[in-house]
């Protein structure tokens, strides 16, 4: 059988219902007689009926499905197993939790052509209610993966935003150069980890404004203890890019700024917010808090690891930990 030119990966973990809908939008791509693809499932070790859901779609498919259970090792091991199986030029990333339109993979692949790029990536928007939208500030929007470009389209008009993880059509040469995801990221983070690697190498990006993911957003996901786990994570995963990229003497540095921003600017802030009364405000604010000491504490694991282990803390931030099943 001829190798399709793409591969959409799918990394998946007790999300049977969700990747349903999910697999629904990707099997129903309508692309030109040059754009064949094929959709690769990775779960990582689910234990819901996510394997019976894949089977079942891959029957009736118009287009190739593979199934490949990973080992339970994580989000990040789950990506690298994508790269190492696909079989085409081009590797596209979606998430389990995203919804397509009929166009998204033609509209990535167009604007790769056409703009001579070797990673391409579209907008996200939250699917969420409105009333929960108007409620969430810039910083929680980005915290749940809206792109940039969303709120602010004319800022973007003319310097696209980079792609995102769940939202990127790769060539194959770019992980021949920069290589493949960091398993050592147990907090999450790698996919800008290898963004910022990928532009140091001087890969050229494009941007596709109609390649429009959808971010299917659960209501309990918008607790304070979320927003919580996943701004520490980002902390936590801010400092190890950090430390890859300057070295652990600017990295510390670094650090004690973040910790001065915290105390003098996003603590009053957030103070002032909750006196008014806005909690959208506060909410922002908390999340810049949270992501600061995320920062510094993997900080001060990476500088002083016998001292400052703190292996409960890192334990319960692992990235898949953080997430509970089906959410």
């Amino acid at each position: 059988m001829e190798q399709p030119l793409v591969t959409v990966a799918v990394p998946t973990y007790n999300r049977s219902a969700m990747l349903r809908n999910t697999l629904e939008g990707l099997l129903a791509q309508e692309t030109g007689a040059g754009l064949s693809y094929e959709v690769l499932v990775l779960d990582d070790a689910s234990t819901d009926d996510t394997p019976a859901v894949i089977a079942a779609m891959a029957r009736e498919a118009p287009v190739p499905v593979r199934y490949i259970l990973a080992a339970g090792r994580g989000y990040t091991h789950v990506l690298n197993r994508a790269v190492a199986e696909f079989a085409g030029q081009w590797l596209a990333f979606f998430d389990d939790d995203q919804l397509a339109g009929p166009g998204w993979l033609q509209a990535l692949y167009t604007a790769a052509r056409e703009q001579g790029a070797e990673m391409v990536g579209g907008p996200v928007v939250l699917d969420i209610p409105g009333t929960v939208l108007a409620s969430l500030g810039p910083v929680c929007r980005d915290l749940y993966g809206e792109s940039p470009d969303v709120r602010e389209p004319e800022r973007y008009r003319h310097s696209p935003p980079l792609p995102s993880g769940g939202n990127r059509l790769v060539h194959r040469r770019v992980f021949e150069r920069v290589g493949t995801f960091d398993e050592a990221m147990l907090t999450g983070g790698c996919d800008r980890d290898f963004l910022l690697r990928a532009l140091a190498a001087g890969v050229v990006m494009g941007w596709a404004p109609g390649a429009v993911a959808r971010h299917v957003i659960s209501a309990d996901r918008f607790s304070v203890a979320h927003m919580r786990s996943y701004s520490l994570q980002w902390g936590c995963s801010f400092a190890h890019i950090d430390r890859k990229r300057w070295g652990m003497v600017r990295t510390t540095l670094a650090c004690v700024a973040r910790m001065g921003q915290a105390a003098l600017i996003h603590f009053p802030c957030a103070l002032a917010a909750r006196i008014r009364g806005d909690r959208r405000e506060l909410r922002d604010r908390e999340v810049l808090l949270w992501r600061a000491q995320g920062y510094v504490r993997k900080t001060l694991q990476m500088l002083l690891p016998s001292l400052c282990a703190q292996e409960r803390f890192f334990a319960a931030v692992e990235f898949r930990r953080v997430r509970p099943e089906g959410s």
